[in-house]
C-alpha cells in the first residue's frame, strides 16, 4: 500500500523565461464507491452486503439532511461536514440582500487529526508517465 504519484512539469507563471520545475502530482489507482466499501465491510463482519450499503445509503441521506439543517456533521474519526457559504460584503448591513451578496454555498470536509496522523507514514511511490 502507498500513496502514488507522478512528476509533472510546471512553468513559474510570475516567471515565463524561468525552466519548468517537477512536481509531484497525486494519482489515484481507482475510485470506491458506497457498493465496494460495503463490500468490505461485509467481509470483515457478521452482516450481509446489502445490510451495509442499506444503512451506507441511510447514512448518505442523513448526512445531506443535516447539513441541509445549518449543521455539521462529526464523521467519527475519519472528517467533518459542515457548511460554508461564499458572499460579497456591503459597506451598510441594512444593504446587504442575500439573492445578490450569496454567491455560492458549499459543503466543506476536515479530515480528523486522527485520519491525517494514520496515513502519515504511508510510503509514497514514484510511477512513470
Amino acid at each position: 500500500m502507498a500513496f502514488r504519484f507522478k512528476l509533472i512539469p510546471r512553468k513559474n507563471p510570475r516567471d515565463a523565461a524561468a525552466a519548468a520545475k517537477h512536481y509531484p502530482q497525486s494519482i489515484t489507482q481507482d475510485k470506491k464507491n458506497l457498493m465496494a466499501l460495503a463490500q468490505r465491510v461485509s467481509r470483515s463482519t457478521t452482516m450481509g452486503v446489502g445490510d451495509v450499503h442499506g444503512v451506507l445509503l441511510s447514512l448518505e441521506e442523513e448526512i445531506v439532511d443535516v447539513l441541509r439543517d445549518g449543521n455539521a456533521v462529526e464523521l467519527g474519526d475519519i472528517c467533518m461536514f459542515y457548511p460554508a457559504i461564499q458572499g460579497t460584503g456591503v459597506d451598510n448591513p441594512e444593504d446587504f440582500n442575500v439573492a445578490a451578496h450569496i454567491k455560492k454555498r458549499r459543503i466543506r470536509i476536515r479530515p480528523k487529526q486522527s485520519l491525517v496522523h494514520k496515513v502519515a507514514d504511508v510510503p509514497v511511490q514514484q510511477v512513470a508517465l
